[in-house]
């Protein structure tokens, strides 16, 4: 049994992506505290501020219990996933954007809506810019968390050579060989399809709301375009990109990489360009799978039939790099 030695990825960094990660819903809830407690003497008795008909809209402190249990349950939430994934600093600096998004659509939504309803006796139309400036708002913040969050801290390095009984492709010292395939992905397609009609039919008779048909609508139009991917093996490391967005890729490098190996199948779940605590990539669910062993303790995973000469070229590629004269 060969095991990747145990290295926490997460560590630099975690302590500010953890309150980067807690803090924002908290700011948003005391945003909108302080909105009402400077102008409670000029609002109408009610809380004509979401989507209730006037007949149904509460009173002030019912809405700011719906507020803070609002808050509350994505502090649960974004706290919830950062503590299961602790090791995981890729997800981390998502949880930071996505917190921070979520939070700056929170308080610009309910403070507009709040100061629409000054010095007014009832329900009032929202200005015409509402929407569009939430909207704005909502992603310069989720922009702006990625980019507090920092830079991921580097893996490890990797100095051994792939161990005994891993498929192995001799080079000679100035041979050189690549490995190019690309791959469909049906379940992607799918999802995608799934995800753009629930967007397109919430638009017309769910909610008025746009943040959910938008979150819709992006997802499924990114699991779409991302269903082609294609895959390089080359001296420099492995690169997976997407075509459909752009050329989108990402690239393993040779020194974050233990060995490679063939499976004869693999689950697809929780995979992807951004992957899941134990590994990313693209697989099918069916037919071999080139498996990669990471330093950070994750795997690479991809669905290819020539899965054997892939994972001969990467250990080739590791023998030679780091200068070991047989696996």
């Amino acid at each position: 049994m060969y095991d990747s030695p145990q290295y926490d990825a997460g560590r630099p960094g975690r302590p500010r992506r953890l309150v980067l990660t807690v803090l924002p819903p908290l700011l948003a809830l005391l945003f909108l505290l302080l909105l009402f407690a400077v102008f409670r003497d000029r609002l109408p008795a009610r809380a004509y501020v979401s989507d209730w008909e006037p007949r149904y809209a509460p009173g002030w402190g019912q809405w700011l219990r719906s507020a803070a249990l609002s808050a509350g349950a994505f502090e649960v939430v974004f706290l919830a996933a950062f503590t299961r994934y602790w090791r995981w600093p890729g997800l981390q600096r998502w949880l930071v954007a996505c917190s921070l998004a979520t939070s700056v659509s929170m308080a610009a939504g309910n403070g507009v809506a709040v100061t629409a309803l000054i010095d007014s006796a009832g329900p009032t139309a929202l200005p015409a810019w509402q929407a569009p400036a939430e909207i704005a708002l909502t992603l310069l913040g989720g922009v702006a968390g990625w980019w507090l969050a920092g830079p991921l801290p580097p893996s490890p390095g990797a100095r051994t050579a792939p161990p005994r009984g891993v498929p192995l492709l001799p080079l000679a010292p100035a041979q050189r060989a690549v490995y190019a395939v690309s791959a469909w992905y049906p379940r992607s397609l799918l999802q995608g399809a799934a995800m753009l009609a629930f967007g397109w039919f919430g638009l017309f008779n769910l909610s008025r709301s746009w943040q959910g048909t938008v979150l819709m609508g992006l997802m499924g139009l990114i699991a779409v375009l991302s269903a082609r991917t294609r895959l390089r093996i080359d001296g420099s490391g492995v690169e997976v990109s997407l075509p459909g967005l752009g050329g989108l890729r990402r690239v393993v490098p040779y020194d974050t990489v233990l060995f490679a190996s063939v499976r004869p199948e693999a689950s697809g779940r929780g995979l992807g360009m951004i992957g899941s605590s134990k590994g990313w990539g693209y697989v099918s669910g069916r037919g071999p799978v080139l498996a990669l062993r990471l330093t950070d303790g994750r795997e690479f995973l991809y669905s290819t039939r020539d899965a054997e000469a892939a994972a001969a070229l990467v250990n080739a590629s590791l023998v030679r790099a780091r200068g070991a004269a047989e696996c």
